[in-house]
């Protein structure tokens, strides 16, 4: 139990935090802190502590009476009757005679943040409390012990906490750990677990209800009571200008215990901000923000939603259990889905703590990589409120692949993820972004809502996107004309590409001496000067072939249109439906929709239709020979057969039938293209000049021509008509 707070000895420098009419600090000041009363107690006990293990006064403590020694300096006799006895009333500074180490000190401030009032701290020290506190470093587990022990050396008090091995609680260790606190029950004292981040509670205690403190992390609030109760305590007169010096809260919270007192160690308050600054990388980690990014793309506009409810749940104006807390974006590489997650933290004012399959893995064995997976997680709860960015998540893997190597480990690794997403869902103030490439090959047990509410594409820019990111990292230094022939012509790069692409001719200009210019840029980004217009217009034509089709047999809602330097894309919203032998046959139409085009139009037909197994000619077959072999849809009824389609075709008359199959079908896209052939073209002259054309755009040229009744589902998978660059569909286009 605390003494009374009139017996407590204040330190002089701190207390100037709270006073009224005499402080030094400004008064645009934040109001001071709840804790400040028990930070000076703490402080107060350590130098105490410290000065009681002086050589004199443990002389003196040993004899059991001051000696003559002791007698001749008066503040040693005051400093053994205050370690040793009752508080006194006295005004005696003793703490240039008993420094306190400063990791220490910073700990003890951090405690009395994590306990509030004497009253709370009182509370947890009632016989019959067991208290956890959580979310400690690993590294600050001794220090955080040693504290309590000296703050509070005469209370009857239990703290457990596991061993370490490196900094390191093995299993052996945590599960010792929680044996020996379950034992604690049947003792009559205060219990206070110490929990090291990462390291999960067992299900039986998480459900007991027992009261759960956490370490909280380093603020302005622990930094300036820190410089107040040390030499730097006169200077800090301006406290709202020191505030706004400091690093932003999100980026300070990332702070360990030795790097703010190596910071708080500066000879000046300048060093200290600057000392800080370094450590944080402010200056490189300050980037967009949510309204900096011009697009509006669907995966933009969720990540705007979700983090205007996450400031209204911040005001108090929306429940937790109201919000989407987590969200997966999915895309190409270099789309941005790492810069898209910044932004949101930077556009929130909060941490972003990252963390990815790739960087857990690497730590070691299964046990190493599911305690670096627990203190990532651990991470973001202590830094609440919080983004925890998880990247590469589709090396989860799943369950459910064909794939038995090392599947026993892959599900071990998706186990031990689950937990985690479910443990961070039960708290407040996290919410989890998740990016992957190739989001069908994620167990989908990861995937179900609760665990990611929020699925939204990342695609490849359009047009008009790279234009404005172009305008945002040029600025003014390339003309506007200039400026929007090149987004065009850089349709099908990444982000990530146009940036490096920039990068590289800016420093073409500075060892040339020369201004940037739209040249260089194109030569990075591989861009032809000299494309033939007719491999455009058959490109345009194949692309706007398919969505006249899918406008005319509402087959969903075409998405995007583009011409890329590595052929032409079409991406489809699909249609729900009921997967009738009417409704397949409509699909072969429109994969062979874009070869119809060009039959149509042009005369003859190019290879661009075929290819790679995720061409157009390869998806009409594989439908074709299904409707024959595994859906009971054609001639011979009800057969499935189990054969690769290699071995099935080799059968002339199975080959006959599919090959009619996909005959019909053409023609019939011929023929509804020849209906529409002026949507057609509009289509494609239009998908010509822009290079990329978006749902609305696409919906103008095509409104009309649909029959009415047809539903879109918006959960359904997107197809997309895209040639790598292995493909030898057309030649290269700028």
């Amino acid at each position: 139990m605390t003494q009374p707070n009139k017996h407590t000895v204040v330190n002089a420098d701190i207390v100037s935090a709270t006073s009224n009419s005499n402080t030094s600090v400004s008064s645009t000041s934040a109001a001071p802190p709840t804790w400040l009363p028990l930070a000076h107690d703490l402080i107060t006990r350590l130098r105490l502590h410290h000065a009681g293990q002086s050589s004199k006064i443990k002389a003196a403590y040993k004899k059991g009476a001051f000696d003559a020694d002791i007698a001749e300096d008066p503040s040693l006799a005051d400093t053994f009757a205050l370690f040793h006895g009752d508080y006194a009333d006295t005004e005696t500074d003793i703490f240039e005679a008993a420094p306190v180490p400063s990791r220490q000190l910073l700990t003890a401030i951090r405690l009395a943040a994590t306990f509030g009032t004497e009253a709370t701290l009182a509370a947890a020290q009632d016989w019959r409390s067991v208290a956890m506190l959580m979310d400690v470093d690993s590294g600050d587990m001794d220090l955080v012990t040693d504290v309590l022990k000296f703050c509070f050396p005469r209370q009857s008090w239990s703290l457990q906490s596991p061993n370490t091995t490196e900094g390191v609680v093995t299993k052996y260790h945590a599960q010792k750990f929680w044996n020996a606190v379950d034992e604690t029950m049947d003792g009559y004292a205060p219990v206070l677990v110490i929990v090291p981040a990462g390291l999960a509670m067992p299900q039986h205690l998480r459900h007991a209800g027992l009261p759960v403190y956490r370490l909280p992390a380093i603020t302005a609030d622990l930094i300036i009571a820190h410089l107040r109760a040390g030499a730097l305590g006169d200077a800090l007169g301006d406290e709202a200008a020191f505030r706004a010096a400091l690093p932003e809260g999100g980026l300070l919270a990332g702070l360990g215990t030795a790097q703010a007192c190596a910071a708080l160690r500066a000879p000046d308050l300048d060093g200290v901000v600057q000392r800080l600054a370094a450590m944080t990388k402010a200056d490189e980690t300050q980037g967009p923000t949510l309204d900096d990014m011009t697009a509006d793309s669907p995966a933009v506009l969720a990540a705007r939603r979700l983090i205007a409810d996450l400031s209204l749940w911040k005001q108090g104006k929306v429940a937790w259990s109201d919000l989407s807390r987590s969200i997966l974006f999915y895309g190409p590489p270099g789309t941005g889905k790492t810069y898209l997650a910044r932004a949101m933290g930077n556009s929130a004012g909060i941490a972003c703590v990252t963390g990815s399959f790739a960087e857990w893995q690497a730590a070691g064995h299964l046990g190493d990589m599911l305690r670096e997976m627990r203190t990532t997680f651990a991470e973001a709860r202590r830094l609440a409120p919080a983004i925890l960015f998880i990247d590469e998540i589709d090396a989860v893997g799943s369950r459910e692949s064909g794939d038995r190597h090392n599947s026993s480990y892959r599900t071990q690794v998706i186990n031990g993820f689950l937990g985690e997403m479910n443990a961070i869902a039960l708290e407040e103030g996290v919410v989890v972004v998740g990016a992957c490439n190739h989001i069908d090959r994620i167990d989908p047990a990861v995937m179900r809502a609760g665990r990611f509410d929020i699925k939204a594409a990342v695609p490849m820019p359009d047009a008009r996107q790279i234009l404005g990111l172009m305008r945002r990292l040029l600025e003014d230094e390339i003309p506007e004309a200039e400026l929007a022939s090149l987004s065009r012509a850089a349709v099908g790069h990444s982000p990530a590409a146009i940036d490096a692409a920039i990068r590289a001719a800016r420093s073409d200009a500075r060892h040339t001496g020369a201004p940037i210019t739209t040249a260089s840029i194109r030569v990075h980004l591989s861009l032809s000067t000299d494309t033939d217009p007719r491999i455009l217009w058959r490109v345009a034509l194949h692309e706007a072939g398919h969505a006249t089709v899918a406008a005319a047999l509402n087959l969903g809602q075409i998405t995007r249109l583009a011409i890329t330097p590595y052929g032409g894309e079409t991406h489809r919203q699909r249609a729900n439906n009921e997967c009738l032998l009417s409704d397949l046959e409509d699909d072969i139409c429109y994969d062979l929709a874009g070869r119809a085009a060009e039959r149509l139009a042009l005369g003859a037909i190019s290879a661009g239709a075929g290819g790679p197994a995720h061409s157009d000619l390869a998806g009409a077959t594989d439908k074709a020979l299904k409707i024959e072999t595994a859906y009971g849809l054609g001639p011979d009824g009800p057969v499935w057969v189990d054969a690769p389609a290699v071995i099935v075709l080799q059968n002339t008359n199975l080959r006959g039938r599919v090959r009619k199959r996909l005959d019909q079908a053409e023609s019939r896209a011929v023929q509804i293209l020849s209906k529409h052939r002026s949507t057609l073209e509009a289509l494609a002259t239009a998908l010509m000049a822009e290079r990329s054309l978006n749902a609305e755009q696409i919906a103008e040229i095509v409104e009309g021509i649909g029959v009415p009744g047809g539903t879109t589902d918006s959960k359904a998978c997107t197809d997309s008509h895209h040639n790598p660059k292995d493909d030898a569909r057309y030649p290269s286009v700028p």
